[in-house]
């Protein structure tokens, strides 16, 4: 059998899965991006768990990360190339891979030594303040967008439950102020890289976009990581494997894809505030895979997140 099948038959199983069907003939943009977004958390929220556990059998941060984009950035564009859709510019690849560097490599790369200098809840409140930059940097580039009182609620809704599921989830004493700097410039990236999406997404196709996008940000990862860790990844052991094997099939291609389409048609400010769903999830599903403790605040903090998200995208008059 050919290889094209199987990536065919891969891209079938995203086709007839429920949220997909639905998003794409039953609603108007708007509702897509949400069902995209909602689709792209709920992976995402398993990918702490699996980082995790990842590194704790043999994985550098680094080279793990750069791996699993690089493979997901493969899969995505074999999946376009099967489905006729893989095209491309010179100008395109230039810009794509640009966009790649700073989304997947420099955004990552502050990202996981932010953590690395702070904590696990420290870190989920303050890579959370993206939402916030994109409610403040969109309406420059879209006229669409603008600052009203509502959305300025939802999202200090939503941001008190990221704060009250992260606080003394993972806190540690001691001064973070390196980590917390980088957390904020790694959020202030991803925010922009969320309005450059939307820019540059318009004419382009979203998995061809993705993949290379996801892959070219890989590169500067496993470079680092190999100067850094020393290419570590030999000492991973069998359930490291498959972890990265989970990261890279399901909760990488997937997710990626769903929150680049959800951008593309959705309004980013709207679309952004979702991602105050991860850390919550984060919490519930390691308390669900790895028995970790949860507490009524973690309850209260899903219920400000949803409603945070709910006030952001009610749409009035």
């Amino acid at each position: 059998m050919q290889p094209g099948v199987y990536v065919k038959g891969y891209f079938s199983f995203l086709d007839c899965a429920g949220l997909w069907l639905y998003a794409e003939t039953l609603m108007d943009n708007h509702k897509k991006a949400v069902i995209y977004a909602l689709t792209a958390c709920l992976i995402w929220g398993t990918v702490y768990v699996a980082i995790r556990v990842g590194l704790a059998h043999g994985w550098g941060p680094l080279t793990f990360a750069g791996i699993r984009f690089l493979l997901g950035g493969v899969i995505l564009l074999a999946i376009a190339r099967a489905k006729g859709v893989l095209s491309f510019t010179r100008r395109d690849l230039w810009v794509i891979c640009l966009f790649g560097l700073v989304q997947t490599g420099i955004q990552n790369a502050l990202f996981f030594s932010g953590v690395k200098l702070t904590s696990a809840g420290i870190s989920a409140i303050f890579i959370n303040t993206q939402p916030f930059f994109v409610i403040l940097m969109a309406p420059l580039f879209f006229h669409s967008s603008k600052i009203t009182v509502q959305r300025l609620i939802g999202v200090l809704i939503g941001f008190g439950g990221v704060f009250l599921t992260a606080f003394r989830h993972g806190m540690v004493s001691g001064s973070h102020e390196l980590g917390i700097i980088l957390l904020v410039i790694s959020a202030i990236s991803w925010a922009g890289s969320n309005i450059a999406v939307k820019k540059i997404l318009p004419g382009r196709d979203a998995l061809t976009f993705t993949g290379l996008q996801m892959a070219a940000g890989a590169l500067p990862l496993l470079v680092v990581g190999l100067i850094v860790e020393g290419g570590q990844g030999h000492s991973a052991d069998t359930a490291g494997w498959l972890v990265l094997a989970y990261l890279v099939i399901f909760a990488t291609s997937i997710p990626f894809f769903a929150w680049f389409k959800a951008l593309q048609l959705g309004e980013v400010g709207r679309v952004s505030v979702f991602s105050f769903m991860l850390p919550v999830l984060g919490v519930v599903s390691g308390w669900a895979l790895l028995g970790e403790p949860v507490n009524a605040n973690i309850f209260l903090g899903m219920a400000m997140v949803a409603s945070g998200i709910v006030i952001v995208n009610w749409k009035t008059g």
